[in-house]
């Protein structure tokens, strides 16, 4: 294999390890879903990158999805140098129930969701909603 293919897997590999997508329709398990994310994106991640917390925000958004949305969707994460964009899609409309937890008479879940996030929120689509949290990968020092 010449260069110019093993450049080009390369890229293609680095590409793909900035998104994840999961199919949230068959409801998999939560351990799958942090699997699968966590695979596709600490491919080149620093020492200093910390996922813990991103994966609690995924647990929690997928978890509310499951437990309160009759149509779940998808998973989206997209992976920058110093965040995570963390988005789950529901076919429910309704956005209110979410936007009074954001307000701050919310589940605890939530609560935490906020506390790990630079800022989250809701916001309809076409399809129903999208519930999402931006999260910092380097906010928890590795230590002295």
């Amino acid at each position: 294999m010449d260069s110019d293919e093993e450049l080009a897997r390369l890229t293609r590999r680095v590409a793909g390890a900035a998104e994840a997508v999961v199919g949230l329709r068959d409801r998999p398990d939560l351990r799958v879903v942090r699997s699968l994310v966590a695979e596709s994106l600490t491919f080149g991640a620093s020492s200093d990158d910390r996922f813990g917390g991103v994966l609690l925000v995924i647990d929690e958004l997928v978890g509310n999805a499951y437990r309160h949305a009759s149509a779940v969707r998808d998973l989206h994460v997209a992976r920058t140098a110093e965040n995570l964009l963390v988005e789950v899609g529901d076919g429910d409309r309704d956005v209110t129930a979410v936007r009074a937890c954001r307000a701050g008479s919310g589940r605890f879940g939530l609560r935490l969701v906020g506390q790990l996030s630079l800022e989250w929120g809701v916001r309809a689509d076409r399809d129903g909603k999208v519930v999402w949290a931006l999260v910092p990968i380097r906010e928890f020092p590795a230590g002295p």
